[in-house]
């Protein structure tokens, strides 16, 4: 049994924007404040424009190669199994972490209104043990939806989905309309408008979960293969998602500064905190006496980070689908349920889910390592756009980028940097993981015989200097306790030297596999 192409346009563009608003608007506006203050808003436009400039690689893949698990298959065509299990096998432990954080962030949540589930450790909300139970039911019951197929999805996710909006565009009507300060835009005793500067302003993007917020569009990829007219779909789900979320989340950031008392700034934006931030909107609403308002936040508090869950318990499912395909993970989960739904998938992924509850102390401290991985597994997306086009001139291409080369450099130096600014600490964490994966791949090798790890090295050997060079630049450099040797600014040029450095590197290295030959392309509708 094969997938179906059941997943209208319009349920396509709900799966990327439903996956996008999760426990993001309910946390980052509060965490990305605490960094980089007012100067937020910066953050979010530029989170936004660095992912449509990476969507934008990966629309035109997408279009060309509509096969369910994507990300992982583009470098499996254009470079061969250990750059495509290493780019699988980051989009794999980072996709199975999002279903168990927005469970976090939902618990969080319900934490203010039904007590024993979180509490309170070194100022950090973490999971009770009985909310690590309530946690595994929430994540069962995303699973248990997910095994009716893609149609029941689409619709289900649609419905979801329209929720998710209400509330938030409801948030910002209501919060624009109370006791707005402006000028807590510009004030001398919280630093003014940038207390941090440009570097608060990028630390914000991985670490006040904005990259986050926007790396839920990925999941257009990952249902690619069971989406009908590709060529139309996947471009306008991909670019139309982050675009309607930029502008969304803009708007929360504003009505988020704008509504806090100038009290709650004696301190500083770093030391922000008020009764209730737990739930940082729904603390907000509460101290204006808006008990009827702040029910509907906490019901969104459940409806929106389960939504965004739900769908990454499908995608998820697809990346171990495609890693099975491509022989890495055991052919048992390609197995696929009468309504053509990788259901061994789902529930091995559901076990591993659980175990990532116990090594991460909160949402904040989950969300930085996830996007380490998600990043890192992104770069492929830019090298496969350029070497396949080489490879397969002659492929159609229903959306066809232009000025490709260009924005294929930008794209790569956009991930570097995203990865960059996560910090030493998180980077040292995402090579911890990668490691595992390569001993993985090691054992895989071994089993296989013929020197296929010999015979790889060819096309991926420039990988290895690239991880190290991204380790050196991090310990050196200013973000996540760095050295600081490397100053800011001067980072920059660093990057972008490894960047052209790699990219062209990469390009020399490619080598045409069996399995392009017989990839599925655009005339499958």
């Amino acid at each position: 049994m094969t997938f179906q192409r059941s997943i209208s346009p319009l349920g396509l563009l709900f799966a990327g924007v439903g996956s996008v608003i999760g426990s993001g608007w309910l946390f980052g506006p509060l965490y990305a404040a605490q960094i980089a203050g007012p100067a937020a808003i910066l953050s979010w436009v530029i989170g936004g424009l660095l992912m449509i400039i990476i969507a934008l690689t990966f629309a035109e893949l997408g279009t060309a190669f509509p096969v369910a698990g994507g990300m992982v298959q583009y470098a499996q065509y254009s470079h061969g199994p250990l750059v495509s299990f290493m780019t699988g096998w980051m989009v794999w432990v980072s996709s199975i972490a999002v279903a168990p954080v927005e469970t976090m962030g939902l618990l969080q949540y319900a934490g203010n209104y039904i007590p024993g589930l979180v509490t309170k450790v070194e100022n950090t909300t973490v999971l009770t043990h009985v909310g690590i139970l309530v946690g595994a039911v929430v994540m069962f019951l995303m699973c248990f939806l997910n095994y009716h197929g893609a149609k029941f999805f689409s619709r289900s996710n649609t419905v979801i989905t329209i929720i998710k909006l209400i509330v938030p565009i409801a948030t910002i009507c209501v919060l624009i309309l109370m006791d707005f300060h402006a000028t807590n835009f510009t004030s001398p005793v919280s630093g003014g408008f940038m207390p941090d500067g440009w570097h608060g302003i990028l630390a914000a993007l991985p670490l006040g979960g904005v990259v986050y917020s926007f790396i839920g569009s990925n999941t257009v990829l990952q249902l690619a293969g069971e989406t009908k007219r590709p060529q139309f779909s996947i471009p306008m789900a991909l670019i139309g998602s982050v675009l309607f979320c930029i502008i969304l989340y803009v708007l929360l950031q504003v009505v988020f500064v704008g509504a806090l008392q100038p009290a709650a700034l004696a301190e500083g934006w770093t030391k922000l905190h008020y009764i209730g931030d737990s739930g940082p909107f729904a603390g907000i609403l509460g101290s204006f006496g808006l008990a009827w308002f702040v029910i509907v936040i906490y019901g969104d508090a459940i409806i929106s980070p389960f939504g965004t869950g739900y769908i990454y318990t499908a995608a998820t499912a697809r990346v171990t689908y495609g890693l099975s395909k491509i022989s890495f993970f055991p052919e048992f989960f390609q197995k696929l349920n009468k309504k053509a739904v990788p259901t061994r998938a789902i529930i091995a992924n559901y076990l591993v889910g659980l175990l990532l509850f116990l090594p991460f102390p909160g949402w904040q401290a989950m969300v930085g390592f996830i996007i380490s991985c998600f990043i890192i597994s992104y770069i492929i997306g830019p090298i496969a756009l350029i070497g396949l086009r080489k490879m397969q001139p002659d492929q159609a291409r229903p959306f066809r980028l232009p000025c490709a080369t260009l924005i294929a450099l930008l794209a790569f130096y956009a991930c570097n940097l995203l990865i960059f600014w996560t910090g030493w600490w998180t980077i040292y964490h995402m090579m911890i993981a990668m490691g595992i994966g390569l001993a993985w791949f090691i054992v895989h090798c071994y089993r296989q015989g013929g020197g296929l790890l010999r015979k790889q090295w060819r096309s991926s050997w420039w990988m290895f200097p690239y991880l190290i060079g991204m380790c050196i630049i991090s310990y050196f450099g200013t973000f996540g306790h760095g050295t600081g040797a490397i100053p800011f600014g001067l980072d920059f040029a660093v990057v972008g030297a490894l960047t052209l450095a790699t990219f062209y590197c990469a390009l020399a290295s490619l080598k045409p596999t069996e399995e392009i030959a017989t990839a599925p392309t655009s005339t499958a509708t």
